[in-house]
């Protein structure tokens, strides 16, 4: 499923904000909880649901929750990264842009890629899960683009 920073997020048909980010535990690059807020930016208005709760992704972008739904609560983890807005991401040792969205698997909230842009005007950009390294707070670093050689 496609999830788009800036997305509406209904609840009960009713919207209840925009899309501001996402709670990712490095460790097994699993995104744990969708972030929202009624203007899309972080701050204390901003709240947060489990993944699992998002039932529909609409082909337009509009996320659906079910906050009703009845779920185990998440297990502990030693460590979640902020993805937001404000996430650089690197490839090659320079930044190419910031973060706009993520692709996750539905069935385990793994991710499997992660979207990007260098410009509000530039096209998005997408980054394999399987190339990430996010383990600097604020960067999601990308190795070097399979099937280069060096010069």
């Amino acid at each position: 499923m496609k999830l788009l920073l800036g997305s509406h997020v209904r609840d009960h048909g009713r919207r209840v904000g925009r899309l501001a980010g996402f709670e990712l535990e490095p460790a097994h690059l699993r995104i744990r909880r969708i972030i929202f807020s009624p203007d899309g930016e972080l701050g204390p208005q901003a709240m947060t649901r489990p993944l699992q709760q998002v039932s529909l992704v609409h082909d337009d972008g509009e996320v659906d929750i079910r906050s009703d739904a009845a779920l185990a609560p998440l297990p502990a983890v030693a460590d979640v990264i902020l993805l937001s807005s404000a996430t650089r991401i690197r490839r090659l040792g320079r930044e190419v842009g910031r973060l706009v969205g993520v692709d996750v698997s539905p069935e385990d909230t793994a991710l499997l890629s992660v979207f990007g842009r260098a410009h509000w005007w530039s096209r998005r950009f997408l980054l394999q899960a399987a190339d990430l390294d996010c383990s600097t707070p604020g960067e999601i670093r990308a190795g070097a683009p399979r099937g280069s050689r060096a010069a």
